[in-house]
């Protein structure tokens, strides 16, 4: 980008010449730039990585959410957590959006995969529980991805919470939760007053 002073003989400019150069101003300051037309490609891949960043991103807005609507921001125990959690220069919401994801998707593909392979009773209680608590499926409106079901959202923060924060939610692990369990985790969750 080339700052300029007097663009075109005159003391200001702005738009494209010639669909080659645009003119513009940032910040108080005249530039040139080269035309760039953004382009938003819906590849399988596209969405399959907007699928996992959005549905992780809308589960901890579930969150997020509640502790915005506690007296003085205090939030739920899971929210408390996260941020003492978090490393220092770094927000909660970051942090678990890291820990959840993991590297090239790797943790999110895993718990979507064992999800995935639980059994109708336990998916069950997954769903049911996550649309009690006001979760609801992410899906977009392209691309090959499966939408992540409200219960897989909620089992993703169950995973965080159990192998990053401490959760003793679940006696017999995350797998094997019990109605029981799952709606005191949504609690630990939702609750703020714990």
């Amino acid at each position: 980008m080339a700052k300029v002073t007097g663009p075109l003989m005159s003391l200001d400019a702005s738009g494209t010449v010639g669909n080659t150069i645009t003119f513009s101003k940032w910040n108080g300051k005249n530039y040139v730039r080269h035309r760039v037309i953004p382009q938003n490609r819906k590849t399988d891949a596209q969405a399959s990585s907007r699928t996992f960043v959005g549905g992780t991103g809308y589960a901890l807005s579930f969150v997020m959410t509640v502790a915005k609507d506690s007296v003085n921001h205090v939030g739920s125990l899971f929210y408390q957590s996260a941020v003492m959690a978090a490393p220092a220069g770094q927000s909660w919401i970051s942090n678990a959006m890291t820990k959840i994801l993991g590297t090239n998707f790797g943790t999110i593909e895993a718990n979507v995969t064992s999800y995935g392979v639980l059994d109708g009773t336990h998916k069950g209680y997954w769903d049911t529980n996550a649309g009690l608590a006001g979760l609801a499926d992410f899906n977009l409106s392209y691309g090959a991805q499966s939408p992540l079901a409200k219960g897989n959202l909620l089992y993703c923060l169950a995973k965080f919470a159990v192998t990053y924060l401490g959760s003793t939610a679940f006696a017999a692990g995350v797998d094997a939760a019990t109605s029981a369990e799952i709606e005191a985790f949504v609690d630990e969750v939702a609750d703020t007053n714990l």
